[in-house]
């Protein structure tokens, strides 16, 4: 049974942020997977999207519990988008904490999965989220800094309006940045025709983890763009949360 949550982070300005939660069937303390949405044209459904696409469902047929929150601007959630900065990170964190808390839930094994937009705020939230268990990132850009990273004009217009492109905000907006702070088992999505994120920025990505010690695995898709093949991609994904969050009641 689906249970929607308004939580009010500390450092979003008193805005609430929408979470979207669902458990499998049974008992037991059960790991958990953070499902982070990309960005989104009117209505902008924000983590409901999440439900709509089945991948809620795919969570589910693993044994964990499945959860998504919408990002400002998106979905049920308050305040203006401001692309993958500060109060979207601080929604996602909420998110987390109150997976954490939450009878039924395995504190210890908490996966967080972004998709493009999504992917950014993940990896960000990751420098400040050391304990999570497995970390996914899918089509993200990880240097907002790097003008040349922007494939498409329209995407840098979003960023300077939304956050006043400066260097400060790519800067906290970049994992390419603080990627020291990254200690979660990592894997790396893209595809290598991407036409709005720049494949170079996850390839360096995983490179600084590799030189770093932080495990992580980069799966690069042949003749591929922005949208990577479902039925590969999920089974990936799959692959990978099952090795790292075990078995559900272990």
């Amino acid at each position: 049974m689906q249970e929607r949550i308004f939580l009010t982070p500390t450092d979003m300005g008193g805005d609430k942020a929408e979470l979207i939660i669902e458990r499998p069937s049974g008992g037991g303390s059960r790991p958990a997977v953070m499902l982070m949405h990309g960005h989104q044209k009117d209505p902008r459904p924000g983590a409901e999207v999440m439900v709509r696409a089945g991948i809620f469902r795919s969570v589910l047929v693993m044994g964990y519990v499945a959860a998504a929150v919408s990002m400002p601007g998106y979905g049920a959630s308050e305040g203006q988008l401001d692309f993958c900065g500060p109060r979207s990170q601080a929604a996602v964190r909420a998110g987390l904490a109150h997976l954490r808390a939450m009878p039924g839930v395995d504190s210890s094994r908490i996966a967080l999965c972004g998709w493009s937009r999504g992917a950014v705020v993940s990896a960000m939230v990751a420098t400040a989220e050391p304990s999570l268990r497995a970390l996914v990132l899918s089509a993200g850009s990880y240097d907002l800094v790097d003008e040349s990273t922007f494939l498409i004009k329209g995407i840098h217009a979003a960023f300077v309006e939304e956050s006043g492109g400066t260097v400060t905000a790519g800067i906290e907006r970049s994992a390419l940045y603080h990627v020291e702070k990254i200690k979660t088992p990592s894997l790396i999505l893209h595809g290598d025709m991407d036409d709005r994120a720049s494949v170079k920025t996850a390839i360096d990505l995983h490179e600084r983890l590799c030189q770093c010690g932080c495990p992580s695995k980069l799966v690069i898709f042949p003749n591929t763009d922005h949208y990577l093949p479902r039925w590969q991609e999920g089974a990936e994904i799959a692959s990978f949360l099952m090795e790292a969050l075990g078995d559900p009641l272990g």
